[in-house]
């Protein structure tokens, strides 16, 4: 969850310092592989063997200097060891934006992360089930309810 909320606020800074002209442009799109990254569910650890993540990335601003960003994280063709040597895949998303309110010097972000890691005949072994909200009025909160952490960066 901390690393989420590193990334949007990084992310977000990055919107603030960015001139106008690249405001409203088409969504940016990146690809990672994230072999090696790994699950850390209770007593059961998975690390990633293969696979890939894409990244979109849309950013945009209002006639008044307001910004806002979104951001969806999806897996692509993962596969996780669990320490047995036992494979299994991932499916699900995570999703992440926010926005800064130029004239009152306020921003607010929000992220979802739900992402199951699944066993070859289809079944749900652990998932991560992340939601979280910071804003300038200090209503913050984050909720977490899966099994699993995601990994650290």
């Amino acid at each position: 969850m901390k690393a989420i909320l590193r990334a949007g606020l990084v992310l977000a800074l990055l919107l603030l310092g960015a001139p106008a002209a690249l405001a409203n442009q088409p969504a940016m799109h990146f690809t990672e592989d994230v072999t090696g990254d790994v699950f850390a569910c209770g007593a059961t650890t998975y690390t990633i063997v293969s696979g890939t993540t894409s990244t979109v990335i849309h950013e945009g601003e209002s006639a008044t200097g307001n910004l806002n960003f979104t951001g969806t994280i999806t897996p692509h063709n993962v596969v996780l060891e669990d320490e047995a040597g036992n494979t299994y895949f991932i499916a699900g998303a995570v999703w992440f934006g926010g926005t800064f309110n130029a004239q009152q010097g306020t921003e607010g972000g929000w992220f979802t992360a739900v992402l199951q890691i699944i066993t070859p005949g289809g079944g749900t072994v652990d998932r991560v089930n992340m939601s979280g909200h910071f804003s300038p009025n200090g209503k913050d909160f984050s909720l977490d309810i899966g099994t699993c952490v995601l990994p650290e960066e």
